[in-house]
């Protein structure tokens, strides 16, 4: 049986790019002969992306305009976007706030497949902009949230 398209989720899925200027100089510094790989992911990433998409700038999205292939991607999927395609400025610590204020102002359903990439994400050291947004997102009752492949580890 199909559901009725009133009950569709129209902002499913998701996805989440968090602070992609700290994928430019910041990753050139943090991650040297690997900073290409970390970018090159994201936008690919970003290129195959056809859902709905929120982008948190942070203080490095300045720098995007070295970076055009990276930028290029970002205005692409943005462009792709059936609904939600939405930038903000958010910077850290408040990025996590921001994006669940913004999302609750749109009455995005808890319920919607989230995906999360950028930078940075540090499971192991409970650390990086990803996995706060993560931790923000489910602590908030998201309850399909996950983290791309992509997500720049330094």
């Amino acid at each position: 049986m199909q559901e009725n398209s009133s009950h569709q989720n129209k902002f499913s899925p998701l996805l989440i790019l968090v602070h992609p200027g700290s994928l430019c100089g910041s990753a050139d510094m943090n991650l040297s002969d690997e900073a290409d790989a970390a970018r090159e992911a994201v936008i690919d990433e970003l290129n195959g992306w056809s859902g709905n998409i929120l982008v948190l700038d942070g203080w490095l999205s300045d720098e995007l305009g070295l970076y055009p292939l990276l930028e290029r991607a970002i205005k692409d999927a943005i462009s792709r976007s059936p609904m939600l395609a939405d930038r903000l400025e958010a910077d850290d610590p408040e990025h996590t706030e921001i994006a669940l204020s913004h999302l609750a102002e749109l009455g995005v359903p808890l319920s919607t497949p989230i995906s999360l990439t950028g930078a940075w994400y540090e499971p192991d050291y409970n650390s990086g902009c990803v996995l706060a947004t993560q931790q923000g997102l489910l602590e908030a009752g998201y309850t399909n949230v996950t983290v791309m492949q992509s997500a720049a580890v330094l």
